[in-house]
């Protein structure tokens, strides 16, 4: 790995890294893990989360993690058109300048939730998400995988509560298996997210290093 954030013609594209996973797993903890990893070897990352990323994105954000009804094709529509904003908007200039991008969260959540957890149509939702993040392909995506039941203890401790955090343990179980499939299918590595974070940072590193 080298740094890429030289500001002239010879600029080389950053690296978009997607880290993803249920709730609890830890994605926002490794995000800053990476990205303090790579800033001490001279690579200037930035983090981005989905939904959400620019002020439009982050507006919609607060729309769908809130408790308006809504059917699952229109959920698997509005996070497509939010993640489309954040890759036009912002990913594709941060990576054309040469910094690296970190992201919680990517297409596949939206293959897990709504999808696999919620039921919209699988082909479907898998369609809709290839055509909007060929805006702007990752160069790594990865998996944090952890037992539900884990996950929910992490939390609680926590006190996070959006909608998705509140659904129950059936539709968690049915998350975390979706994303284990949907990894086996794309090739996508999965990490053991149980242990202490510096644990989990150190195995996931072994996966980045390798494809920077």
């Amino acid at each position: 790995m080298t740094g890429t954030n030289e500001a002239d013609a010879t600029t080389i594209r950053g690296r978009y890294i997607i880290v993803e996973g249920g709730e609890g797993v830890g994605k926002t903890t490794q995000v800053v893990a990476l990205a303090a990893r790579l800033g001490a070897m001279g690579i200037h990352a930035e983090i981005v989360r989905e939904p959400g990323g620019d002020p439009f994105a982050e507006a919609g954000r607060e729309l769908l993690l809130g408790d308006l009804e809504r059917t699952p094709p229109a959920e698997v529509l509005a996070f497509n058109a939010l993640r489309a904003q954040l890759l036009v908007a912002v990913v594709e200039p941060l990576l054309a300048a040469g910094t690296w991008v970190l992201s919680d969260r990517g297409r596949l959540s939206t293959i897990a939730y709504q999808g696999h957890g919620a039921g919209a149509e699988l082909a479907w939702t898998r369609e809709v998400c290839a055509m909007t993040v060929a805006l702007c392909p990752p160069d790594v995506e990865v998996v944090l995988d952890l037992d539900p039941v884990v996950a929910a203890e992490r939390r609680t401790m926590r006190g996070d509560d959006d909608r998705f955090e509140r659904m129950d343990l059936a539709f968690h179980q049915r998350v975390a298996e979706a994303y284990r499939s949907e990894a086996a299918l794309a090739g996508i590595e999965v990490v053991d997210a149980d242990g202490a974070p510096d644990e989990v940072t150190e195995r996931l590193w072994q996966v980045i290093a390798p494809r920077g």
